[in-house]
């Protein structure tokens, strides 16, 4: 996450190859491919042919374990409704937010922080307060957060020129012209922040579904082209806003929309507690949120489901799902269905739906680096949470043992490396699923070993995760488009909830899907219930 707070108290060489490093890499730690849905859900393309002879019943069936299905069971449970069941296809539930367990420390397999929520994220608040996060409020009512949840300082810095500086604008070798540019587009930024409409309404909110129109125009756009047309060439500010693009979105500049770029970083004004920029982290990242979550599902959450046939049937729900640890087909039968799966496999699972074409998925890769310890700091602002490369295609990596003072400078540790793809996500979705263990260790550690000399020494283990379908693309038209806003309407007895929904892939976004499917269930069913939106 850009750090707009260390850019303005700042204002006043990543890819090369191994040998050209001059390290020794150690070649026999071990490490693996880590499984995750892509082969499972390819399934889908060869279902079972035999009808279901075991059948199930329950009054809702949540499809997915993600943020968006566990947010649902999590609404349903506080009303009192507890007959359902959460139907996962993976082994380990959570979608997102799942994590690796090392002897070393936890560590995240995706999303590994969560900024404090804004005024309109009224569900995360309560989810928040009730996990125990708020510690109690002002007299005007924010908030007052647990900091020992929220990330400790240093957070982020850049590696550029041999050297480490602090934040995520890169300030080494900036022209008058650059810091002219990136402070009148932070103004910008902030004229939008501090804009409402005569609604009371922000052109940026989070959950997007409660923004403003007034700067929809921007959504049939590039960013590309709108930073043209407020003569924004620079290209530090192009690969500072692209950066903040590829991690969110999974896109560049010419492929995000205008509105979802101003979006990421007009959307979170500095208006409740907490500094600005403020964000909860742990070890497993996000995952300190899942399993706090799964404890409320319990035993009603199943795992290894393939679901691959869901249709109304009657006053009901028919949904068919193969037990792959047995198997064998089932046949749930529902009175009704939260739908929390991905909305490009509605056209193979769901009877009578539509493709849904304008929604693309960005393809990511994901290692954990298991240390002796960790690396040294180099040269400049020292080893923090968020390490970024200057125009390296990597994302860079955090640090899984940041929050933990005493052993974050020596011990054993844990680096998480990210990398999302620009490119045309179905060409290179493939080539990923075809690639090999020792060729995503060689890519990282050409990335790493640069900045860091002494890692290969000090690597324990190395395990990659490839993401396929990892988060929705908001290119231009999608986010106020027709298509979008129709995925989202309920079908019969069929409700929807994915962060996809929202043309951006947010935990936020999904915890509102989730409980705005769980809602319209509850009332359907004539459930009294306190809206949490």
């Amino acid at each position: 996450m850009i750090g707009r707070r260390e850019f303005l108290a700042g204002l006043g060489m990543g890819g090369a190859l191994l040998a050209a490093a001059g390290c020794r890499r150690r070649k026999d730690f071990p490490g693996c491919l880590v499984g995750s849905a892509e082969r499972r859900g390819h399934g889908l393309f060869a279902p079972p042919r035999k009808p279901p002879a075991r059948r199930e019943r329950v009054a809702v069936a949540i499809l997915g374990s993600g943020v968006a299905g566990l947010s649902a069971a999590w609404k349903l449970g506080r009303e009192g409704m507890d007959d359902f069941r959460v139907l996962e296809v993976e082994d380990q539930a959570g979608g997102n937010c799942r994590y690796a367990e090392y002897p070393e420390s936890r560590a995240p397999w995706a999303a590994h922080y969560l900024p404090v929520p804004t005024q309109e994220a009224r569900a995360t608040l309560e989810l928040l307060d009730e996990l125990g996060l708020v510690r109690g409020w002002t007299p005007s009512g924010d908030p007052i957060y647990d900091e020992r949840h929220l990330c400790h300082a240093p957070d982020e810095r850049l590696y550029q020129f041999g050297r480490w500086e602090e934040g995520l604008y890169p300030h080494l070798g900036a022209t008058p012209d650059d810091l002219r540019q990136i402070r009148a587009f932070y103004a910008e930024v902030e004229r939008w922040q501090s804009r409402l409409d005569k609604s009371g309404r922000r052109a940026f909110a989070i959950p997007v579904d409660l923004s403003s129109p007034e700067a929809r125009e921007l959504d049939l756009v590039s960013m590309s082209q709108y930073l043209t047309s407020q003569g924004w060439t620079s290209e530090r500010l192009r690969w500072h806003i692209e950066y903040g693009c590829r991690d969110d979105y999974g896109t560049s500049l010419e492929s995000t929309s205008a509105w979802a770029g101003m979006h990421y970083f007009a959307s979170r004004s500095p208006d409740r507690a907490g500094p600005p920029g403020a964000l909860f982290t742990w070890p497993e990242g996000n995952g300190w949120l899942l399993r706090a979550m799964l404890e409320r599902v319990g035993p009603r959450l199943t795992t290894g489901t393939l679901v691959y046939r869901v249709a109304e049937a009657g006053r009901g729900v028919e949904v068919d799902y193969l037990d792959q640890a047995r198997g064998e087909p089932v046949r749930l039968q529902a009175d009704r269905v939260v739908y929390a799966l991905p909305t490009f496999q509605r056209a193979r699972i769901l009877e009578g739906s539509p493709a849904f074409r304008d929604f693309t998925f960005c393809p990511w890769i994901v290692a954990n680096l298991v240390l002796d310890r960790p690396p040294e700091s180099g040269h400049g602002f020292p080893l923090s949470w968020d390490n970024v490369i200057y125009d390296s295609p990597s994302l860079g990596y955090v640090v899984a043992t940041h929050q933990d003072l005493k052993s974050r400078t020596t011990g054993p540790t844990v680096l998480t490396w990210y990398r999302s793809f620009v490119e045309d996500p179905s060409q290179i979705r493939w080539g990923l699923l075809s690639r090999t263990w020792e060729s995503f260790r060689d890519e990282i550690l050409a990335d790493l070993v640069p900045v860091h000399p002494d890692l290969p020494e000090k690597i324990r283990r190395l395990d990659v995760m490839v993401l396929g379908h990892a988060m929705i693309r908001p290119v231009p038209g999608l986010v106020w488009g027709s298509e979008r806003r129709r995925a989202a309407l309920p079908q019969g007895r069929i409700h929807f909830a994915h962060s996809d929904l929202s043309g951006i892939s947010l935990f936020e976004e999904a915890q509102y899907h989730g409980v705005r499917a769980a809602q319209e269930v509850l009332r359907a069913g004539g459930v009294s219930f306190d809206s949490s939106l």
